[in-house]
């Protein structure tokens, strides 16, 4: 098992929109791919399913956020409290909410 120690201290959170013109190796593909197929699920049930498009047609009809719909239905798990995204707005996800969300009273 590699140290403990050193994957704490290499790890690194890469915070910027996926560019569509970088092309992931297959190598790396492989690598996330098998990490997703052993990563935890609950009951171990599985239930999931992953999907790899590469195809820059398709990529462009999936839309880049969430629309508002899928918003507004989990606004509950996508916030600490009701008034988070108003009172605050921040919290997850709260940049997606629509403005008037957002802005504070």
């Amino acid at each position: 098992m590699p140290d403990l120690a050193a994957l704490i201290r290499d790890r690194h959170s890469v915070r910027v929109p996926f560019g569509p013109d970088r092309r992931v190796s297959e190598r790396d593909l492989r690598a996330i791919l098998e990490a997703a197929r052993w990563a935890p699920s609950a009951h171990n049930m599985q239930t999931f399913e992953i999907l790899v498009v590469d195809d820059k047609a398709t990529l462009a009809a999936i839309p880049s956020r969430p629309s508002e719909t899928f918003l507004r239905e989990n606004h509950r798990q996508l916030s600490f409290s009701e008034d988070e995204p108003r009172c605050k707005g921040t919290g997850p996800l709260a940049e997606m909410f629509p403005l008037a969300w957002r802005i504070r009273d």
